[in-house]
């Protein structure tokens, strides 16, 4: 099935059917507060669609703070991704062009976690660049990722996290922990005559992208 999500508040009607119009689906996902979800312009969508035949659903959301937004979008994102009537993948198009600019902003970042095709539009479409299919998880290596996952949301001793890698060697663990680092990934502390390695806010963002990334396609 075609799902469009679209973001939304009130007066973004107009973006909202541009993008209607010029993106193909079968059914609309609505993405926005309590406030925008119950507006009477969303109403008359709702009833549009109705009689066009095309299923909507609204998903409400609390814009708190950037991660947490950026995490309930992924949800819903990984919601979708998957047809419970027939177990088979949906294809979904995400167009960010309404809601606030948190939500947008929230959005996108959610687009890139999880590989979604995605789109902006307002006067005109524009296709933003977000790769389908292409997620959080294909811009590490497999080691990388063994060792990300390893850290954890804890501070591991570095010694534990060089036996937590093998069978690869000290140098390969410690190539690895040069490069994370060198992304912004991993930070590192000297303390009690130990060195402790830990993910970054950065390095928690991308756990968090593999981890949902593994639920979407399991």
């Amino acid at each position: 099935m075609r799902i469009l999500i679209s973001t939304f508040r009130e007066g973004d009607l107009e973006k909202l059917t541009l993008a209607m119009r010029r993106l193909p689906y079968d059914k609309l996902v609505i993405l926005g507060t309590e406030l925008d979800t119950g507006s009477a312009s969303l109403s008359t969508v709702k009833k549009l669609e109705e009689m066009a035949g095309h299923e909507v659903e609204v998903d409400e959301l609390d814009e708190e703070d950037f991660l947490t937004l950026v995490d309930e979008v992924s949800a819903v994102l990984s919601k979708y991704s998957l047809d419970p009537k027939t177990n088979s993948r949906n294809s979904i198009t995400l167009n960010i062009s309404g809601g606030s600019k948190l939500l947008g902003d929230a959005s996108l970042f959610a687009a890139f976690r999880m590989g979604i095709e995605t789109y902006h539009c307002e006067n005109r479409v524009t296709k933003l660049p977000v790769i389908r299919g292409v997620t959080a998880r294909d811009r590490f290596t497999p080691m990388q990722l063994d060792l990300i996952a390893a850290i954890g949301r804890g501070q591991v001793i570095y010694e534990d996290l060089v036996r937590l890698m093998e069978p690869a060697s000290k140098q390969s663990t410690d190539r690895l922990i040069r490069e994370l680092k060198k992304q912004g990934i991993l930070g590192s502390e000297f303390r009690s005559s130990r060195i402790f390695v830990f993910l970054s806010d950065t390095g928690r963002e991308v756990l968090n992208a593999i981890r949902l990334g593994e639920t979407a396609n399991s």
